[in-house]
């Protein structure tokens, strides 16, 4: 409905227009209705109607016709059918024209070379020997190996029919060497014609001139039928004990048997081509020239399935008139499973070539009751100069032989359609008597060489409108507005936007004459026999809005025709100013980030003061506009900036990073406070190289145990003989071996090595320095006699001379001390309060806390000694950790070995992190590996079953200079460490050689 009430009968999809009738004409006078959808399920009547529904782009057009390729007389013989197959590398191989060697296309060198020929033996008799003793009789040169069919299998091996002798050679396309041979004992009928892999391993060989087909498994084993051929028959030894009762017997032999194709003696059957699917049943292409068309027969081992496959279903789309003429024996088959292709789906596909050898035909392979359906499309593929070989099938497409190099089939745009069809809508109701019918929008593709006509009839009695005269409505113009629906998106054909295609868009017409409560339409598509319309959906406004009879004086109503005409000339003008109310009154569709057009993104993200990245594809910003609220209410926290990063980095970012429900966070931040206590590894950072630390509870000391002990400790640490007492300073010693002692003794038994003492001590020197400039200037205002300034200790306490309690107060009270220094003096205000409280218990006489030095000595116990440990396990602890901490991002499998790709995504990430940190923090970013390490990993945060540092994303190809050996492969995967697949030379493969 819009802003005036209007409302229309909407059709839209394969369901509406199916309800549809098209219209079938007999004879000039007399017409056959069917409903589309009937007709459309109907064999008869599916292209009668001149009408089809494409099921890819949600369109009606005229039916499609198939392009056939005029035969220029030369057809390829079936006897030049030799076989190929092409390996997992995209090597092509094939038996050449005398049928006694394979060839080989290298996808490196792209040059056709011999894979295997029989060696050759030298005749001559003087190259033999040089000795005076020759041979009596020459050499005889190894007899010609005949070859017929070829195929590579799913695990790498290369199968190769032998006609003379009748057998197999199978070679080992990853361990190289020569091949070995299976031969078939002589009693079994075989000879190879056509062989085809089978899913999972093994061959299916067609045996053309016996009739039947063999199957072997990945071991190639015979997979024989009940009826086998008894090679050496049951026997009673000559011999027996003679003290055994029962006889001694030779068992029988016997070699499995193949599956006949012949269900009934004496069928008229010539199989050409075999052809493996994917549920074990194989396709077995029957030749005929004398028909028009060849069978397809579906066998699934010895029982032939009761499938009705013909190559005749392409009649569909051959002209009524061309049928009968029209013929399509098949010369070879392939069959494509579903892929992907250019961002389209493409569905399970017979491909069957012509005879003639010029062009292939595809068929959709449907399923349905059990039994396989082809459905043909009109789709052109055309074969220049096919060599006849054969037709291979790969995971994405078929390949036919041109010369000595395989060329993928492609298809050519050559659209043929009938040249009109017409179409007709059930009754419209309009609910009211006489009502108004408005205007009729269509959204369509109409290229210039189509045409839609639009016919009209209404009646207030339903049965009155079969006796209602047509009448012709105006041509339909392009909306240059685009559609009449407030902010409808654009659709999509293609993934690109169907605006690109000429006469696409929105056409509308306003009717002339439609006046009655039910209306029907009469469509007319029309074409060149090259193009055709392309419907999508109609919308049938009704009633109409009159601007004559709610607006304007009753005088301009008085003569019918005239007022008629004003009426559906003001109607132009409602139609415009229709659609702006329209939008006025939709205004809140822009509003909701779920129904806004993509144009109004960046306006609504503007709102929060945000400028969306360009980027971000339409997904990702309508989900940041619905989570925004929440993203300000997280930011400058963990969770906000976990946020970011993945809004930044993820490719497919989604509502669960904002929700907090993924299952497992790849993004991690470690904040430095929590690991005074806690390693870092064990809050996820593998990264840490101390690891875990270990300390033993009884070498710790606590102030509790007193001064004199740790002393005692001290002393005991750097004398363990007790013949000297050492006392524990805080700062170290100038001796470099006594000062890695009591560095090590601190570490171990305070868990700290104190530093900031030293430090002071530096700073009072450098003061003193800056200062006085040369010692003897220092020396005389202090009453002193130093050699040098780095001799001068630091004051223990408050100096008595003038000059240097100066010097002192000066020092500690300048803006440049140690951050530590005014660290010590806060911790201290903060606890006494006063100074005098302070002086009381150090029995010191400072005037304020800010003249408080470090302490330069190992405080008395007590009070004294508990705060200088506080201070330093827990003050100094938290000052630096605070406010810091680290973001780890994981490291993609497919970005493992990416640099540039890693600085891209750091200098990313430090950016998004540095806009959303609180200003007051310190962050680095590290990256680490998202896997489980020994030492480095926490159960269920790092541990994942995979193949770990194995996984061929981990290991890529070698390259040089670039690569380094033991973490990348100079070959691909070995093939022969697989559990299930023999190697040539090593294991033995099928039935023992007859």
């Amino acid at each position: 409905m819009d802003a005036n009430g209007t409302r229309f009968h909407l059709f839209f999809g394969h369901a509406d227009w199916a309800k549809w009738s098209g219209v079938i004409s007999k004879a000039p006078d007399k017409e056959e209705l069917h409903l589309l959808g009937e007709a459309w399920n109907s064999d008869e009547l599916r292209h009668a109607v001149g009408l089809s529904w494409n099921e890819e782009r949600d369109e009606l057009t005229l039916d499609p016709r198939l392009f056939n390729f005029a035969s220029n007389g030369s057809a390829p013989s079936v006897e030049n059918r030799r076989g190929a197959g092409r390996d997992r590398f995209g090597n092509w191989y094939w038996i050449d024209e005398t049928s006694l060697r394979i060839r080989v296309l290298s996808t490196g060198s792209r040059t056709a070379t011999d894979f295997w020929r029989l060696p050759e033996q030298c005749a001559c008799p003087t190259c033999s020997s040089s000795g005076n003793f020759q041979s009596l009789n020459e050499p005889t040169p190894l007899a010609p190996i005949k070859l017929a069919g070829l195929a590579v299998t799913e695990n790498h091996y290369l199968v190769a029919g032998t006609i003379e002798p009748a057998g197999l050679l199978i070679f080992d396309l990853f361990s190289g060497g020569e091949p070995q041979e299976i031969l078939w004992p002589s009693k079994v009928d075989f000879e190879p014609f056509d062989i085809v892999a089978r899913p999972g391993g093994g061959v299916w060989i067609l045996d053309r001139k016996h009739k039947s087909y063999w199957a072997l498994d990945r071991n190639f084993n015979v997979i024989g039928s009940d009826t086998g051929t008894l090679l050496l028959p049951e026997k009673t030894d000559d011999f027996q004990p003679v003290d055994v009762s029962s006889l001694r017997q030779t068992a029988a032999r016997s070699f499995p048997g193949s599956f006949s194709l012949l269900q009934s003696p004496g069928e008229p059957i010539d199989p050409i081509a075999i052809e493996a699917l994917p549920d074990e049943s194989v396709l077995i292409l029957d030749y005929d020239p004398t028909k028009n068309f060849s069978r397809i027969y579906r066998y699934r081992y010895a029982t032939r399935l009761p499938d009705e496959i013909s190559t005749d279903a392409i009649l569909e789309k051959i002209e009524i008139e061309d049928q009968a003429s029209f013929k399509l024996i098949g010369y070879d088959i392939a069959f494509v499973p579903e892929h992907t292709e250019r961002g389209r789906k493409v569905p399970d596909s017979l491909y069957v070539v012509g005879a003639d050898g010029n062009q292939t035909y595809p068929f959709g392979v449907c399923l349905r009751a059990g039994k396989i359906e082809l459905r043909p499309r009109a789709e052109y593929f055309p074969m220049r100069l096919f060599g006849g070989k054969a037709l291979v099938a790969t995971d994405s497409g078929a390949y036919y032989d041109f010369a000595e190099d395989w060329i993928p089939l492609v298809q050519q745009r050559r659209p043929r359609y009938v040249a009109e069809a017409t179409l007709l809508t059930a009754p419209l109701d309009g609910r009211d008597p006489d009502c108004v019918w408005h205007r009729l929008m269509l959204d369509a593709c109409i290229p210039p060489e189509t045409k839609v006509e639009v016919w009209t009839r209404a009646a207030n009695d339903k049965n009155s409108l079969e006796f209602t005269q047509w009448q012709l409505e105006p041509g339909l113009y392009l909306r240059a507005s685009g559609s009449e629906i407030p902010f409808l998106r654009s659709t999509k054909q293609n993934g690109r936007p169907s605006s690109t295609r000429m006469g696409d868009g929105t056409w509308e017409l306003l009717f002339q004459r439609a006046r009655g409560r039910y209306l029907q339409l009469r469509l007319r598509l029309s074409g060149d026999e090259r193009s055709t319309p392309r419907l999508s959906a109609l919308r049938a406004y009704y009633p109409r809005f009159s601007y004559l009879t709610n607006y304007l004086p009753s005088v301009y109503r008085e003569d019918d025709q005239s007022a008629s005409f004003l009426d559906r000339f003001l109607a132009n003008l409602e139609g415009v100013h229709t659609a702006l109310e329209d939008r006025i009154a939709s205004a809140q569709i822009l509003f909701d980030v779920r129904s806004a057009p993509k144009e109004v993104l960046d306006w609504l993200a503007s709102w929060f003061d945000v400028a969306l990245d360009p980027s971000w594809d339409e997904a990702k910003r309508r989900m940041f506009i619905a989570h925004a609220m929440d993203f300000f209410q997280y930011r400058g926290t963990i969770r906000g900036l976990t946020i970011a990063l993945h809004l930044a980095l993820d490719q497919c970012a989604d509502e669960t990073i904002v929700s907090g429900v993924k299952p497992r966070e790849e993004i991690r931040i470690i904040e430095k406070y929590l690991t005074r206590k806690v390693p870092a590894v064990a809050l996820g950072d593998p990264t840490e190289a101390t690891g875990l630390r270990t300390i033993a509870a009884t070498s710790t000391w606590a102030p509790a145990q007193g001064r004199a002990n740790l002393m005692q400790r001290y002393s005991s640490f750097i004398d363990p003989s007790g013949g000297s007492v050492e006392d524990y300073t805080l700062i170290p010693p100038e001796d470099a071996t006594k000062a890695a002692k009591w560095s090590q003794f601190s570490q171990t038994t305070l868990g700290f090595v104190p530093s900031i003492y030293a430090r002071e001590q530096n700073s009072w020197r450098v003061f003193l320095r800056n200062r006085y400039g040369e010692i003897t200037k220092l020396n005389t205002p202090h009453q002193t006699s130093y050699a040098d300034f780095v001799s001068v200790p630091l004051p223990r306490d408050l100096p008595t001379i003038a000059a240097a309690r100066t010097d002192w107060i000066d020092f500690i009270t300048a803006p440049t001390s140690l951050a530590e220094r005014r660290l010590w003096q806060d911790f201290l205000a903060r606890r006494y309060r006063r100074v005098a409280a302070l002086n009381e218990v150090y029995g010191t006489a400072w005037t304020g806390f800010e003249v408080v030095p470090l302490p330069f000595e190992l405080p008395q116990d007590g009070v004294p000694l508990n705060n200088w440990f506080q201070f330093e396990t827990v003050v100094l602890r938290m000052q630096g950790t605070a406010h810091r901490f680290t973001v780890l991002l994981p490291v993609p499998a497919s970005l493992a070995f990416n640099p540039d790709e890693h600085q891209t995504r750091m200098a990313l990430a430090q950016r998004i992190v540095d806009l959303e940190k609180p200003a007051h923090t310190v962050f680095d970013v590290r990256f680490y590996w998202a896997m489980f390490r020994i030492g480095e990993a926490r159960l269920q945060l790092d541990t994942v079953i995979d193949q770990g540092s194995r996984a061929p994303q981990l290991l890529p190809s070698l390259v040089l200079s670039e690569g380094f050996l033991g973490e990348s492969y100079l070959a691909t995967a070995a093939l022969e460490a697989a559990p299930d697949r023999n190697v040539l030379g090593r294991e033995a493969l099928g039935n023992t050689p007859h």
